[in-house]
């Protein structure tokens, strides 16, 4: 069999990777400003995949002066194809919050507890299996490269079907949700949009990271020598993009400023979001 695996077929782009790491550097700070301001840990999260795509970048500008150095080639590509699984988490995170604090517990299809625990658990298998994959994939023999290929779009096609499981369970929850508030005999306006607009921002971003996530999964699936990993610009318009929108959505639409503090939690006994909402509103 012949061996037509490459590390790079092409000479990365140093100015792509420097502007790369310049903007996620930017994103990575105003995230973690926005910590700091909030505490609320989940921010975290995001600073991480924001670290990891840094450091991605900023492997492959080593890879520019030497395409065919193995560790920088297995540190881009482990950091870009895992960093966003932490984006990822973040939205798990979120909707088992969402449920909570629009007090849906009774007609979510998971509850919030085990919503989280079962995204997470299966966004960490997939980084385990990506990040796996991914390392193997630059040893330069046959055997071991198409091994790791295979692997890591294992974890793309898992990644890939626990967001649209995710997203279905998000759906069917505001499915719900809206005829229960609906059916209610009174209602607060402000709970209500609260709980949907936090609802449209998971929405917004999980579309993202599912785009990417296809492309992703797409891309290996056709090859090592297929077009999609040819051409470096693929890498940036259908990867590197998507994620800069994901961290732009989230950190000007703050989803968690829908959350309520330690304070407030007190205050109102626990997670129903009417009584926040009021606390917030008064």
């Amino acid at each position: 069999m012949t061996f037509d695996f490459k590390m790079f077929r092409y000479i990365p782009s140093l100015a792509g990777a420097v502007v790369a790491m310049v903007v996620f550097t930017i994103l990575a700070g105003l995230h973690f400003w926005q910590w700091y301001r909030t505490r609320q840990r989940i921010i975290l999260c995001v600073v991480l995949g924001t670290l990891g795509e840094i450091g991605g970048y900023g492997a492959r500008i080593a890879s520019h002066y030497n395409n065919q150095a193995w560790a920088a080639f297995i540190v881009q590509g482990c950091l870009i194809l895992i960093g966003p699984l932490f984006f990822a988490a973040t939205i798990y995170m979120m909707l088992g919050r969402t449920i909570r604090l629009a007090g849906g517990e009774q007609v979510s299809i998971i509850s919030p507890r085990w919503c989280t625990r079962l995204f997470i658990t299966a966004d960490i298998s997939t980084l385990i299996i990506q990040g796996l994959g991914a390392s193997i994939m630059g040893t330069m023999q046959l055997a071991l490269a198409i091994a790791g290929e295979k692997i890591v779009i294992a974890g793309l096609a898992l990644q890939v079907a626990t967001f649209i499981v995710f997203v279905v369970v998000a759906t069917d929850f505001h499915i719900r949700t809206s005829k229960k508030t609906l059916s209610a005999p009174y209602s607060t306006s402000t709970a209500s949009n609260e709980w949907k607009k936090m609802l449209w921002i998971l929405y917004s971003v999980s579309s993202l990271i599912l785009f990417r996530c296809i492309f992703r999964l797409i891309e290996y699936a056709m090859g090592n020598a297929s077009y999609l990993m040819a051409h470096e610009w693929c890498l940036y318009v259908f990867d590197m993009i998507p994620m800069v929108l994901v961290l732009v959505l989230m950190l000007v639409l703050q989803p968690t400023k829908y959350f309520p503090t330690k304070e407030e939690r007190k205050m109102s006994g626990g997670f129903k979001f009417s009584e926040v909402s009021v606390i917030q509103s008064a």
